[in-house]
Order: C-alpha cells, then sequence, then structure tokens
C-alpha cells in the first residue's frame, strides 16, 4: 500500500480476512465496529482490526499516543488504555470497562463518544486516535495524511480540534508575512 493510499478510506478489509479468522479460532469474539476499524476481544484483550486506511492510522496513532504518554495524560489531559501495534498494522489493547455515564472524568468530553472507562481502577480513554492535536504533527513525520481527520467537518465536531487549527493556521500565516 503507498503513501497515497492512506487516509482517503482506501478499504483493507480483504487484506485481513485470515487474520479475523485466526481470531476467531483462537477464541476472539466480535465486540464492536466503527467507521474504520473492527474490534474484537477474548478475556481483558482487544484487537482492533482496520477496515479502511484510516483504521490503519488510527491504530498508529493510538499505540504511539500510548508510547508517548503511557501512564501520564496527554497535552489535552487524556489519559489512555494501554495498547500496542502488531505488526500486520493492527492494535492491541487492554479490554477497558465502560464508565458510568453520570460520574465521568472532566477530559471525557475530549474523547469521541466520550468512548472512557476503567482499566485497574482508573479512568482511560479507549478510542481516542481522532481526539489527539499531536496527530497533525504524526501524520507529517510519517508522510501520512487522514483526509477525515484533517477535514473541516471533523474539525467542527471536535471543538479542541477546531481551535487548533485556527491556532496553527495564524502561527503559519504570521511566518508568512
Amino acid at each position: 500500500m503507498s503513501n497515497s493510499d492512506f487516509g482517503n478510506g482506501y478499504d483493507v478489509s480483504e487484506s485481513y480476512e485470515s487474520f479475523v479468522e485466526d481470531l476467531k479460532k483462537a477464541g476472539f469474539k466480535y465486540l464492536s465496529e466503527g467507521s474504520f476499524r473492527t474490534a474484537y476481544q477474548r478475556g481483558e484483550v482487544v484487537i482492533k482490526v482496520p477496515v479502511t486506511s484510516d483504521g490503519i492510522l488510527d491504530n498508529m496513532v493510538e499505540a504511539k499516543a500510548w508510547k508517548t504518554y503511557g501512564k501520564q495524560p496527554t497535552s489535552m489531559g487524556v489519559h489512555l488504555a494501554p495498547c500496542r501495534l502488531l505488526p500486520n498494522g493492527c492494535l492491541m489493547m487492554v479490554f477497558v470497562r465502560k464508565w458510568n455515564l453520570l460520574n465521568k472524568p472532566g477530559w471525557a468530553h475530549l474523547v469521541d463518544g466520550q468512548q472512557v472507562g476503567t482499566y485497574k481502577g482508573r479512568a482511560v480513554a479507549y478510542d481516542y486516535a481522532l481526539d489527539l492535536t499531536e496527530r497533525f504533527m504524526w501524520e507529517k513525520e510519517w508522510k501520512k495524511f487522514s483526509t477525515f481527520f484533517n477535514s473541516e467537518e471533523w474539525a467542527k465536531r471536535r471543538p479542541h480540534i477546531q481551535s487548533y487549527l485556527r491556532t496553527t493556521k495564524k502561527k503559519s500565516s504570521r511566518k508568512v508575512a
């Protein structure tokens, strides 16, 4: 897959069909599905399998975020569920028990769909690839680009992303002037 295939919703699901069959044979059960990934669970382990190239990028972002922050909060104050990127582009993450809607931490509103739960007694986000402003820098570093994450549509839905984009545009226009 070339860099130009990333981030444009390029369908990669066929590439993972045999891997998903192996997961099922190993006792993993379907857990849920998002726009770009399907999740399977066995015990305390979740495997996020990309269905589009955006899903591969999301997996890369979540792994990089965990590697960067670990148990420390992100620059936006979000605590993350531990995970690691598998050699095939799938993501292995700990299973997180969903949080009671009435008692979520203050930073939960920064996570798409408030996908926050508990792991080892602490609040963590378990789907945070689209909520990290660091993603802009990481995509540039990887020479990959998600049209969805970088879209105005997404920025409008996520005020902290929109704020970051406004600040970045102001800084870059000052440099040009």
